[in-house]
């Protein structure tokens, strides 16, 4: 999955190093958090960041930003960057060749600057991007609004604090994933400062309203990087909505719950002795019979039942009877035998039976057959015997 960028494509300009910004390789860090699972397609997201500015090695990406996954197959990010070196601010890679639109310049040490990039498939190395004007990220400590929300024409714009900051061409789609937050850096050197940065008020655009997440799950991913396991990044939960990612922070596992506004109520009915599994940012469960069990808000709850067919209960089930399952219904309706239930609410849902009778009729006419069998037989006897 393309996450964010790291610095190569370096072309010779009036003997001065140019670079662009090109997709993540395997070998960068990121750490941070997804949203809930109800952010999954959206029109727009959004984060405030905090702005963090220190000097980091020359030819370095240290990238803190807001994104989405998009259906249609590509990427967009925003955020704030320290990449010391010669840079064209705003261009198109496309097979490794740069198309620099906007004058080239210096990038100082410790100069945070908005960046926003784009990739119209995120699994290929062909990208859009933009770097802001000097110090363009405010000052050190400073606080910001980075906004990725629908332009005009069906398109994407960019919004620093409120205020558009560009406009695009590239068509606006509704997200595949929730939305992102992370801090990124290269792997070059594990032991150096990333961030740490703090991101607060993480939300999503529905297409009618913006709506901050209910829930944050862990990021933590270095791909093939042999310093994966050495590395010093993490991200943890501050608050309410709020999380810190990058140096010094302990390194949460990937996947796991990093915070909630509260657990909901999922009550799951089945049968009296049928097991199922239901699987929720909390880990995965296994119950029989009826359960109550609580989930983080927003997120996906999945139920899953092994078999369509469970013993019909009392006697019925002694002489081989069979109760098969018809289907859910309550919050969620489906024949499907696992389910997902998005817990915005407390929910309830109830698995669906109807008993198959064939066994124990089968049985039945078998023991009538053999009840008269040998009760023709006894009084055949008899009548021989006189």
């Amino acid at each position: 999955m393309t996450l964010g960028g790291v610095w190569a494509a370096f072309l010779l300009l009036d003997l001065i190093v140019l670079a662009a910004p090109l997709p993540q390789s395997q070998s960068t860090f990121k750490v941070g958090a997804w949203g809930d699972d109800a952010s999954r397609n959206n029109l727009g997201v959004q984060a405030q960041i905090e702005t963090h500015t220190y000097v980091s090695p020359q030819n370095s990406l240290d990238y803190f930003w807001v994104g989405d996954d998009l259906s249609d197959g590509a990427f967009i990010q925003f955020g704030f960057s320290l990449e010391p070196g010669n840079y064209c601010l705003n261009g198109v890679v496309k097979e490794a060749n740069l198309a620099c639109t906007s004058p080239t310049e210096r990038v100082a040490d410790g100069d945070g600057r908005w960046q926003w990039q784009y990739w119209p498939n995120r699994f290929v190395p062909e990208y859009y991007f933009q770097i802001g004007p000097q110090a363009s990220a405010g000052v050190n400590g400073s606080t910001h609004v980075y906004t990725i929300l629908p332009g005009p024409s069906s398109s994407w714009s960019f919004a620093l604090d409120g205020r558009v900051i560009a406009n695009t061409t590239f068509a606006l789609s509704r997200s595949q994933d929730p939305v992102l937050v992370v801090a990124e850096g290269s792997a070059s050197n594990v032991t150096r400062s990333l961030g740490p940065v703090r991101f607060d008020n993480i939300s999503y655009f529905n297409g009618v309203k913006w709506t901050q997440v209910n829930s944050l799950v862990a990021l933590s991913y270095c791909g093939i990087s042999v310093g994966c396991a050495a590395n010093q990044y993490g991200a943890d939960s501050i608050g309410a909505d709020s999380i810190i990612a990058g140096s010094g922070v302990p390194r949460a596992t990937d996947g796991t719950l990093l915070w909630t506004s509260e657990l909901v109520q999922l009550s799951i009915n089945v049968h009296p002795g049928v097991q199922f599994i239901l699987t929720s940012a909390l880990g995965q469960d296994s119950f029989s019979g009826n359960a109550s069990v609580q989930v983080p808000e927003g997120m996906f709850a999945y139920i899953s039942l092994p078999d369509t067919a469970s013993s019909s209960p009392g006697l019925l089930g002694w002489v081989g009877g069979q109760d098969r399952f018809q289907g859910w219904e309550g919050s969620i309706e489906s024949k499907n035998l696992t389910i997902v239930v998005l817990m915005d609410s407390d929910k309830e849902i109830t698995a669906t039976w109807s008993t198959d009778y064939s066994t124990p009729i089968t049985i039945g006419v078998l023991g009538l057959l053999i009840v008269a069998i040998i009760a023709f037989a006894k009084r055949y006897s008899k009548t021989r015997s006189h």
